[in-house]
This record gives structure tokens, sequence and C-alpha cells, in this order.
């Protein structure tokens, strides 16, 4: 049996087992060049989550303090909503809390991801490696579903346009 797989990489694995689409026990070689540029990558993702961090703090306190003026204000202003004034503030400071914190989760686990990179290319260690990626797909999946579910609100509210304008038309 040669020592090279499809792609021409060499493979130091006699048997390899394909579970899943992964190989089992292959070995995956991280050279200098792929260390330098995975610490560059996790020094700008460090930077972009902590960005983040304050930007979602920030938005929280932003919904507290709607929360907290914004219905009183509202509720001395005539919008036309009588006595639900009050609470279009309240609901909109609620939504800003909502969004910071579920914009939270995402911006904490490139953090994770970040310095246990750091960790796993000081130290040569696997599994920090490994722990690291798995941070980073979790950030990655939450950033790609929640642009799903924000495409899928855009296409309905068009549609939802398209639909009133042709009624009322």
């Amino acid at each position: 049996m040669n020592n090279y797989n499809q792609s021409g990489y060499g493979s130091n694995q006699s048997e390899e087992t394909v579970i899943g689409g992964y190989r089992e026990n292959a070995t995956l070689v991280v050279s200098n060049n792929a260390k330098y540029f995975l610490g560059s990558i996790s020094k700008w993702v460090k930077f972009l989550a902590i960005l983040g961090i304050i930007t979602y703090v920030l938005l929280i306190i932003a919904g507290l303090v709607i929360m907290a003026f914004g219905g009183f204000a509202a509720s001395n202003l005539d919008l036309g909503f009588g006595d639900f004034n009050g609470i279009i503030g309240v609901f909109g400071g609620l939504l800003y809390i909502i969004i910071g914190a579920i914009c939270m989760y995402p911006v904490i686990k490139m953090l994770n991801y970040a310095n246990k990179m750091k960790t796993a290319i000081r130290s040569n260690r696997q599994d920090i490696y490994e722990e690291a990626l798995r941070n980073f797909n979790s950030a990655v999946k939450f950033w790609g579903i929640l642009a799903i579910i924000a495409l899928v609100i855009y296409g309905l509210v068009f549609i939802l346009g398209v639909i009133g304008a042709i009624v009322s038309y």
C-alpha cells in the first residue's frame, strides 16, 4: 500500500476507516506556516469578539435605558395607541435586550476559539486545537442559521408587501 492518499498528501496511517464522511485515525499535519496563519487569524477573531462583546453590552444597556425612559416618554406623548403608548418603549427596549443577549453567544464562542487556538499553537496539543475549532464552528454555524432566518423574514416581508400593494391597488 502506498503512503499517499488520493489528494497526494502523505499519510503515516496504514489503514483508515471512513465514518460519516470523516477519516478515523487520520493524521493532519499543521505546518509552521499554518500555525502562523492560525495565530494571525485568532488575533483578529479575538479583536472582533471583544468588539462584539462591547457592542452587545452597549445594546443591552441601551435596551434597559429605553425600557426605563422610553415607556415614560411614550406614555406622555400621543402616539395614537391610547393606553398602550407606554408599553411601546418597554417592548422596544426588550427587543434590544433580546437581540444583544442572542448575539452575545457567537462572540463568546469566537473569543473562546481565539484563546484556545493560541494555547493549542503554543502547546502543540491536539485536544485544545480541536476544541478551538469546535468553538469557531459553533460561532459560524450560529451566524449562518441567523442569516437564513433573516433572509426568510425578509422574503416574507417582501411577499406580504407585494400582496398588500396588489390588494390596495
